[in-house]
């Protein structure tokens, strides 16, 4: 009896134990599974990871991590440096001078240069390391790789250098432009004295009874018509302005003042410009650029050939191309400058009218003037050929600033 009375409880306690097991493990797995998705979420928030298999330990650190990574950002985070809101006196030498360090365009050939560079150090260095040749892979880093990047890194060094001239070239036109512009900007404001004068003149006499009140009509939409050109070309310079802040890396908002004058015009010298011509095909940097380039490729070429590579096929093809432009390369140079040069001479032809115009005009106001100082006629009558003058000596300053960029331009590419 008491055998069985311990073989009962003993399978009294195993069901009971069961029993608890079974009504608790629901609760165990919903508990384990929020936990889960618990650490999955802090992971990803604190680390930026999808992965469910972290641990709390490692979530708990991440989300540590991240807590003393903010709170040394926060730290070390300083205040923006505010724009510089004063106003820069810009010379014509300090904007050229400028370009050089401030332009972002130079910036990035000079990053891009870095990198060329880099690359050449580490070409020139697997080739320097004599590595024994096995394969195609293996021959052009021993006999191609390093002249073909130091082909790249030198082309790279010159293309910087002729934007570094063009940036001039087109710094100064705009600097001139802005120049020429505020000028006309002054004339404009000089017409629109003269245009109130006769407004005045005519509203006395339209009150003394001489005119009629329509005939005021026309002068006032001749000011208005005056006040929208100079407005117009107002934003035309705050526009040019904006580029040019951009070209020097100077910030927009700062306020900037010209203070050169104009450049003077001066004639280019072509006394000697057939023998230019032929120094500069002589030189012409393309040429050392395509004979290298065709001595590369046909290292390639060779190399690809040898371990029957298709690409030979197509470099060869390439090969023959580069030939034929190299043979044009003097042709082509000279026909470009000496386009160039008749497009400058035919600017210098419009200046030469331009200056007879404003002597022309100059004359007839002396003429003028002279009537005034006898009486037959009054000042009044001057104002139309002033604002004529005006408007040829605006046009005069104008070609004579495309004429100076045409010349600058002409000069570096005869040096290129």
């Amino acid at each position: 009896m008491s055998n069985l009375k311990k073989s009962y409880l003993t399978v009294f306690t195993l069901v009971l134990s069961a029993s608890i097991a079974l009504s608790t493990h629901p609760t165990l797995a919903l508990d384990n599974s929020a936990q889960t998705a618990s650490n999955t979420s802090s992971v990803t928030t604190a680390a930026g990871s999808t992965s469910t298999g972290t641990t709390s330990a490692s979530t708990g650190a991440a989300s540590t991590d991240a807590s003393s990574a903010d709170s040394s950002a926060s730290s070390t985070t300083k205040p923006a440096t505010p724009p510089d809101t004063s106003t820069l006196n810009l010379s014509l030498d300090d904007a050229l001078k400028t370009v050089e360090t401030g332009n972002p365009d130079l910036k990035l050939a000079d990053s891009q240069i870095a990198i060329y560079d880099k690359q050449n150090q580490t070409d020139l260095a697997q080739h320097s390391a004599g590595t024994a040749v096995t394969d195609e892979d293996s021959k052009k880093v021993a006999f191609l790789n390093y002249k073909r990047s130091q082909w790249t890194l030198d082309n790279a060094k010159h293309d910087r250098d002729t934007q570094l001239k063009n940036l001039k070239v087109d710094v100064t036109n705009q600097y001139e432009t802005i120049l020429a512009l505020q000028q006309q900007v002054n004339n404009y404001a000089t017409e629109l004295q003269n245009i109130d004068k006769v407004i005045d003149q005519v509203n006395l006499q339209i009150k003394l009874g001489l005119q009629i009140p329509s005939a005021i009509d026309s002068y006032t939409a001749s000011k208005s018509k005056l006040q929208a050109a100079q407005k117009a070309v107002q934003n035309t310079i705050n526009s040019d302005m904006i580029t040019l802040k951009q070209d020097l890396g100077i910030d927009l908002s700062r306020n900037v003042v010209l203070t050169s004058s104009l450049i003077p015009y001066t004639q280019f010298d072509d006394s000697k410009f057939n023998d230019q011509i032929a120094e500069a095909i002589k030189n012409d940097y393309n040429i050392q650029k395509y004979t290298q380039d065709i001595d590369i490729t046909q290292v390639e070429h060779d190399i690809d050939l040898e371990f029957d590579d298709k690409a030979a096929d197509q470099l060869e093809i390439s090969i023959e191309d580069k030939k034929e432009t190299l043979a044009n390369l003097g042709i082509n140079k000279e026909v470009a400058l000496r386009t160039e040069y008749n497009s400058m001479k035919s600017l210098e032809n419009t200046i030469a009218a331009d200056k007879l115009t404003v002597e022309a005009d100059q004359i007839n106001l002396n003429t003028k003037q002279k009537n005034v100082d006898v009486g037959t006629a009054t000042s009044l009558d001057m104002i139309n050929l002033q604002n004529t003058l005006l408007n040829d000596q605006n046009t005069l300053q104008q070609d004579i600033n495309s004429y100076m960029t045409a010349a600058a331009n002409l000069q570096n590419d005869l040096a290129d």
